[in-house]
């Protein structure tokens, strides 16, 4: 059940998205500049909102009617009635349960839907599995056990929950009885996307994992939008992680969004390096992304079991320093 603070925040959120020219690099910044002013808001009316001198934020308000706030919070606030009756949950920056790991770089969803398990969230360790929709034989085998290794070692597994890479990684969970958290590029009270994963998707809420989406329900999305939200979907599972796996990509393939976030994160990286199989041509364009991230050294390579213990003590460090720096962060 939401607290009356933490709705007049999810409802001042939702209005200032719906602003002209505001998104979420501004609302970001209105988090990290005014966490205190926004904490202890008597109320989100038109006058608190210009006073807060977020100038993007001021130059939308110029652009509506003196009522147009009130308006727009309306909106906002029938929008999570949406997913209240729908059974979806909401998380702003402020609240305990939204996942910490995002808040430490400066990108961060400024509101998360989700159903399921939000521990699953905010797990001691968790790591992204990805790669093409298309892997070999191979690629599936490894994704596959991998991500059951790693989830009897109680990590929980994120992946955007699209064919190929994505789903081995989602199922090697499942199959060790562990957690899997699936971010998806559409809201929640729409159909899952690709429809051929629907019944995995069940699976993951039924297995005590979550699905997570920053769209709103009740809104549609064209064909063209969900193209650009499979690229912001990317961006968030490495930010939901304490390092990313890439099964196979090429240089120029989706996949390789959420390792270039990675890399401005300093999230560590690594991928399959098939070079130790003698019936994979490793010089195939299908694997160009696996190769150049191994020749410039921005990842680790995965190919035995030396190697994959090695990446977890890289993901470990990486998690102490993440722990220590959070501490620091104005929204923590």
């Amino acid at each position: 059940m939401l607290s009356k603070a933490d709705t007049s925040i999810l409802v001042f959120i939702l209005a200032l998205k719906s602003l002209p020219g505001v998104g979420n690099k501004t609302i970001q910044k209105l988090f990290s500049e005014k966490k205190d002013l926004i904490e202890n808001a008597p109320r989100f009316d038109f006058e608190f909102i210009k006073a807060l001198g977020i100038q993007k934020v001021n130059a939308a308000l110029e652009t509506i009617e003196f009522d147009g706030w009130g308006r727009l919070k309306n909106e906002a606030a029938n929008t999570l009635a949406v997913a209240e009756s729908a059974g979806i949950k909401m998380l702003h920056p402020l609240m305990d349960d939204y996942p910490q790991r995002l808040l430490k770089n400066k990108s961060f969803p400024p509101l998360l839907f989700y159903r399921g398990n939000s521990e699953a969230l905010n797990t001691e360790k968790a790591v992204a599995i990805v790669g093409t929709r298309n892997p070999t034989e191979t690629g599936k085998r490894w994704a596959r056990r991998l991500a059951g290794l790693l989830a009897e070692d109680d990590y929980v597994i994120i992946s955007g929950l699209a064919i190929g890479s994505d789903t081995m990684g989602h199922e090697g969970a499942l199959e060790a009885h562990g957690k899997t958290v699936a971010v998806l590029p559409l809201p929640l009270d729409m159909p899952v996307y690709p429809r051929n994963n629907r019944e995995l998707a069940e699976r993951i809420l039924e297995n005590d994992g979550a699905l997570v989406s920053e769209y709103p329900p009740g809104k549609k999305i064209s064909d063209r939008q969900l193209i650009s939200n499979l690229v912001a979907r990317d961006e968030w599972q490495p930010g939901l992680a304490d390092g990313i796996i890439a099964v196979e990509t090429s240089q120029d393939g989706g996949t390789r969004h959420a390792l270039k976030h990675a890399e401005k994160t300093n999230t560590p990286i690594a991928v399959f390096d098939y070079s130790f199989i003698s019936d994979i041509d490793f010089t195939d364009s299908h694997f160009g992304g696996n190769v150049s991230y191994l020749q410039s050294e921005k990842a680790s390579g995965i190919h035995d079991t030396s190697s994959i213990e090695a990446f977890k003590d890289r993901m470990n460090t990486y998690r102490n320093s993440c722990n220590t720096e959070q501490a620091q962060l104005p929204l923590l």
